[in-house]
């Protein structure tokens, strides 16, 4: 197994597979690495493909610190030039997407080629600014702190309310699956990082995306509506949008082989004007 050490003293597990052009992907709210197991079999045979575990997550050392968007985009920076990674393809699922937008916020483009967003809006919370939040536009800081308080004292509830709302056609067994992966998370963390991201609202930062962006989106997503992806396009630059009309918010794992080709078509398009 492979790990580097953050400059705080922070175990990140990653894995890399493949030669070539460097893909790095990551994960959402309460996964691992892990969610790319078929992209990382697939797309080694052409790319370098990088999977890694967010601090708190997976295999990564499980602290009480540094669970916030700004650290999570230090720890990708960090990981990054310890593979010495050039020219790179981000591509962010669901949480991960925030960590590429607060990456480019701190950091910059430079050594990034194109990056992917899949199934995240801009801002988790309704308001009166915004309705492409959170479940298709239901979401409001009351509910996330009641989820909050969830998380807190009675996190196997959560899990089972978060993996039903994701995924309405899961039955009883695959609720089971779900939530036995959910619950190797401690509920410590998952709390600072929910607190932080509920909070956030990148919708300032778009503007300073200006390399090649695919956004991917499902269409019957419960988690945020095709609205949410056409605000980012119209936002973003040089950005296509893709709709997986027949998938929900886990379109990676739900229709792969279309994800994967649409990935590699967009990151093998030579013409940056989408």
């Amino acid at each position: 197994m492979s790990f580097y050490t953050s400059n705080d003293n922070v175990n990140i597990y990653y894995e890399v597979k493949g030669e070539g052009k460097p893909i790095v992907f990551i994960h959402g709210f309460g996964e691992s690495q892990d969610s790319f197991r078929i992209q990382k079999r697939a797309l080694s045979k052409k790319y370098k493909v990088v999977t890694y575990d967010i601090r708190g997550h997976g295999l990564s050392d499980k602290v009480d610190y540094g669970l916030n968007m700004e650290r999570f985009a230090l720890d990708l920076k960090e990981l990054i030039e310890y593979l010495e990674l050039k020219d790179i393809v981000l591509v962010g699922w669901s949480m991960g997407a925030y960590v590429i937008f607060e990456y480019i916020n701190l950091f910059g483009e430079d050594n990034l080629s194109k990056i992917c967003i899949i199934d995240k809006g801009p801002k988790t919370l309704n308001d009166h600014s915004w309705d492409f939040g959170l479940y298709n536009g239901e979401y409001t800081m009351e509910d996330g702190l009641k989820d909050l308080e969830l998380i807190k004292n009675n996190f196997m509830e959560f899990g089972r309310k978060f993996i039903k709302r994701m995924t309405p056609y899961f039955d009883e067994k695959q609720i089971e699956i779900g939530l036995n992966r959910i619950m190797k998370n401690e509920p410590a963390i998952l709390y600072k990082i929910w607190e932080d991201m509920i909070q956030r609202d990148y919708r300032p930062s778009l503007e300073k995306i200006t390399i090649p962006t695919l956004i991917v989106f499902g269409g019957k997503s419960t988690f945020y509506s095709i609205e949410a992806g056409e605000y980012l396009k119209d936002n973003i630059k040089d950005s296509k949008l893709v709709i997986f009309h027949d998938c929900t918010h886990l379109l990676v794992l739900e229709n792969p082989i279309k994800f994967n080709r649409v990935l590699e078509e967009f990151i093998n398009n030579k013409n940056h004007n989408l």
